[in-house]
């Protein structure tokens, strides 16, 4: 490095601008074992640099120090002093620029939704801001647009409400698991990709209906593949006093029902399946021709994009989804996306998820709370878990055996 500044030095003098350094390394394998070589980029006089850089910078003085290694140094070019006032022209130039970012603004929103109400145009904002696919955020625009008065187009509260009452219609659910009739368990399989929490949601679904519902719940897990979580389920099921069985086979899960018949419902753990794995899918698939389980819900995680979701849908639909849980609601950033999940999956939602904590972390899919969620009204609350027709209050108790 002294050498190459040297070089600067006697090349133009002492006027010089440094205006960029960098190390490199010639020869060697792959950058290894090479030796060090230094490339100063300079000029001569202040002239050498842009209008805009000279403007943002006091005269450069470079000077070197030498560490205790030996090796050379470069001291970063001296700071823009704090205290001096940005000049007239600057001012204009950031002035014009705002003017004309203003303009592009309005004319865009101009030629997109001509007279839309502000407030119906900030309400589209905050509905793609809060993960609501484009077209489906143009749909609620309009319909407000054209059921709402121009009084209520412009209070804010008003057209909040009418477009959570629109979207809490295009929300399908499916209300609580309801218990089979005496004679026969219920058969209820999760599926999903992997890491979207499936375990600990049936764990969460058997303990509410084991100690609120007070009903006989049994456990079969196929998911062998996952280090660690048929001991995961495991640890839940002597927790909440539950059978579990572990399986291999679809001749191996029909058999395990067969021994749970005493049970009034039968949560079936699945291993994560990646949504382009379609050899695993088709697995799957095999272990519920089977058994023929009442309910299959998938699985899905709120954090994830719709793009990501949308493809997971479609793959797993192969294997007969009719209802959906999310899962993660206290970590997503936005609530739009399983407005368009549920309208592609052409399935109902039956309970979300907000958090670790077994068993309480669980909801029904409330479409209203979520209509309100998604329209930005962050206060908005899910109601405690209702496994049943009803919710049960008071002290758990132990489970029937």
């Amino acid at each position: 490095m002294a050498e190459a500044l040297e070089q600067v030095k006697r090349t133009f003098g002492r006027d010089a601008v440094i205006l960029n350094t960098r190390t490199l390394t010639k020869g060697g394998l792959f950058g290894l074992g090479g030796n060090p070589r230094v490339e100063i980029t300079a000029a001569q006089g202040e002239t050498a640099l842009p209008s805009m850089a000279r403007r943002g910078m006091v005269p450069v003085q470079s000077k070197r120090t030498q560490p205790a290694d030996g090796a050379a140094t470069m001291m970063s070019p001296v700071a823009p002093r704090a205290d001096r006032p940005p000049s007239d022209a600057l001012v204009s130039e950031i002035g014009a620029m705002k003017s004309l970012v203003q303009d592009l603004v309005r004319d865009t929103r101009s030629a997109r939704w001509g007279d839309t109400p502000g407030e119906l145009y900030d309400t589209y904002r905050r509905l793609v801001g809060n993960a609501v696919a484009e077209e489906i955020a143009q749909q609620l625009v309009e319909r407000g647009r054209s059921e709402l008065t121009p009084a209520q187009l412009a209070d804010p509260k008003a057209v909040r409400a009418h477009l959570a009452a629109v979207i809490e219609s295009m929300l399908p659910t499916a209300g609580p698991i309801r218990v089979a009739p005496a004679g026969r368990p219920k058969l209820i399989a999760l599926i999903g990709p992997t890491g979207v929490g499936k375990t600990t949601t049936i764990a969460k679904l058997a303990a509410n209906f084991c100690l609120r519902e007070q009903r006989k719940v049994g456990l079969i897990t196929i998911d062998t593949y996952r280090i660690a979580a048929v001991e995961q389920l495991r640890t839940y099921a002597q927790i909440i006093d539950v059978p579990l069985e572990v399986v291999m086979t679809p001749g191996e899960l029909r058999d395990a029902v067969d021994r749970s018949a005493d049970r009034d419902i039968v949560f079936i753990d699945t291993a994560g399946r990646s949504q382009r794995d379609s050899v695993k899918t088709g697995e799957l698939k095999k272990y519920f021709e089977a058994v023929r389980p009442d309910e299959i819900h998938l699985v899905l995680s709120s954090t994830c994009s719709e793009a990501v979701l949308a493809q997971t849908i479609h793959k797993f639909r192969e294997v007969g989804v009719d209802r959906i849980i999310f899962t993660k609601l206290d970590e997503a950033i936005g609530f739009g996306v399983m407005l368009s999940c549920l309208q592609k999956a052409q399935a109902r939602l039956s309970y979300v998820t907000t958090g670790q904590d077994v068993p309480d972390d669980i909801r029904v899919g409330d479409g209203k709370a979520i209509a309100r969620l998604i329209v930005g009204e962050r206060s908005s609350r899910l109601e405690p878990c209702a496994t049943a027709v009803s919710a049960v209050t008071g002290v758990p108790r132990p489970c029937r055996q």
